[in-house]
């Protein structure tokens, strides 16, 4: 009978194909700006990437743990859970204008950034996307708390988007009544400061 099994072994391994590879995950741990506020959610940028990554061919699964009003505090409060749960590739990780805008101790800003870069990178990888500020609490914040993006980012040695909204500081058409999110019509610009730089992450 030994004869049989391992006839029958031979032909399961060469009829029977591989189970495919369970897609991947990313990430996108974020404020209003990822979480489509004002608009309708499959406006975001974050559906446009679901899209474009099914449009190229990637097979990613996107989890959007975007919440409005979302601090780097509160993000790194979230963090670990989400890592859980979701066990993710790649972690976008755009927090930290709802700490400029209030003001908040820019070191603390820094060290909680810090952590979540640490902790994502347990996992896989992360793109870090930069954020402006208005010069509301004079230039010096405003100036340390743009460095802070950069400076992180070359010190993990994490991608940056320099700015998620570059190429909309001046076009008011772009946003909604408040001056200070983007609409739907901005979405896909968004998506592509995006993208340049997560591109290179991703695994086809």
């Amino acid at each position: 009978m030994k004869w049989f099994y391992r006839t029958l072994i031979i032909f399961l391994l060469v009829a029977v194909p591989p189970c495919a590879t369970a897609s991947e995950t990313i990430l996108v741990l974020g404020d209003s700006l990822s979480a489509a506020f004002g608009i309708e959610k499959s406006q975001g940028w974050v559906n446009l990437l679901r899209q474009r990554l099914k449009q190229h061919g990637y097979d990613y699964h996107v989890i959007n743990a975007s919440i409005s009003g979302e601090t780097t505090s509160g993000g790194l409060a979230r963090l670990q859970p989400l890592l859980k749960r979701h066990q993710p590739a790649i972690v976008i990780l755009e927090l930290g204008v709802n700490d400029g805008l209030r003001g908040q101790p820019l070191r603390s800003m820094r060290k909680n950034i810090q952590q979540i870069i640490r902790l994502s990178q347990q996992q896989g990888k992360l793109l870090l996307v930069g954020m402006h500020l208005p010069t509301n609490y004079g230039a010096g914040y405003t100036h340390q708390f743009h460095r802070i993006y950069s400076e992180l980012a070359q010190h993990n040695g994490v991608p940056l988007v320099s700015f998620l909204m570059q190429g909309l500081e001046d076009s008011r058409r772009h946003f909604l009544p408040d001056r200070l999110h983007p609409n739907a019509a901005a979405q896909p610009v968004l998506l592509s400061n995006i993208w340049e730089e997560l591109k290179p992450l991703l695994r086809q």
